[in-house]
């Protein structure tokens, strides 16, 4: 029985599956299994898929969504702990070993995760690292107060505590990851690993990989679901996802206008405000690309500022 099983779940990833599922098959450790359940892809992930038949475990159902994706693929899987990535995101090759060395210090807690590298939708590496944390794993009532940017690609779970509480909400088919790591936090404390380990993939910029939005439908399910068990409103969490990709591409404007590239810039900023048009700062962002140079540079300011 392996020690770990990696769980990708994969829909029209043909373009960015195999990046991932190599960055697993390079890790240090050895002691893993991969499970791909392929949700109803429309483009050539299957057959990408079909390529690894002889390291990956490999099934596929109709579309319905990346839990039950996620869930199909547990259901055949043995190891003791489950470590899930998403088909464009990718692992450096000590996620593995360090994240399983991190439950192994702490028994009692039920999750490990760790910071991300933020690349491009073309893979190339933003010069920063997504923090998934203020220093220290949350409380329960700290993830009630806030989104707490923990993503998939990013953690490992121990399965006696997936399993405790019936494994991702099929319910969703967004915002279950927030979901399930309340879920989660009830069974027992986190443990927070502060390396960058992870790629997580903006597939945003430059060249989109996916349509924008299509989440306002489950942000309403996961406002009830939360109300009915928390007695609260996650309205903000809601919010604070669906700003992040336009955060995201202010913070690419800034940080190129800052270096002097105006077309990136220009073009980050054009894409932010084709998600937001009533964000005026990008507006006026946009017109600094077409100013002179110390004087766009003097107004950007920080460039890892609130986007």
């Amino acid at each position: 029985m392996p020690r770990v099983s990696v769980i990708i779940p994969v829909f029209n990833v043909a373009r960015t599956i195999a990046p991932a599922i190599d960055s697993v098959r390079a890790q240090t450790l050895s002691d893993f299994e991969i499970i791909a359940a392929d949700d109803g892809s429309t483009d050539d992930s299957l057959e990408v898929l079909q390529r690894y038949a002889n390291t990956v475990k490999v099934l596929r159902q109709e579309n319905r969504g990346p839990s039950a994706a996620r869930n199909f693929a547990v259901a055949n899987s043995s190891g003791e702990l489950l470590a899930f990535l998403d088909g464009d995101d990718w692992w450096k090759p000590e996620f593995l070993a360090t994240m399983v060395a991190a439950l192994d210090r702490e028994p009692q807690c039920v999750m490990a995760y760790c910071d991300l590298q933020l690349v491009d939708s073309l893979g190339r590496p933003f010069p920063t690292a997504l923090r998934m944390s203020d220093g220290h794993a949350p409380t329960l009532e700290e993830m009630l107060e806030r989104l707490w940017p923990i993503v998939p690609s990013g953690v490992i779970i121990r399965r006696a505590a997936l399993d405790a509480v019936g494994g991702y909400p099929e319910a969703l088919r967004a915002f279950e990851d927030v979901y399930l790591w309340l879920l989660l936090r009830e069974q027992g404390p986190f443990a927070y690993v502060p390396e960058a380990l992870a790629a997580w993939r903006f597939a945003h910029f430059p060249a989109p990989l996916k349509a924008p939005g299509g989440q306002e439908a489950a942000g309403r399910v996961f406002r009830l679901m939360v109300k009915a068990r928390y007695g609260m409103d996650p309205v903000r969490h809601v919010r604070a996802r669906e700003r992040a990709p336009r955060s995201i591409l202010g913070y690419i404007g800034l940080d190129a206008l800052a270096h002097g590239d105006r077309a990136t810039a220009r073009h980050a900023f054009r894409r932010a405000i084709g998600l937001d048009p009533y964000r005026v700062r990008n507006y006026l962002r946009l017109v600094r690309t077409f100013l002179p140079a110390g004087i766009a540079r003097a107004l950007s300011g920080r460039a890892g500022r609130a986007a």
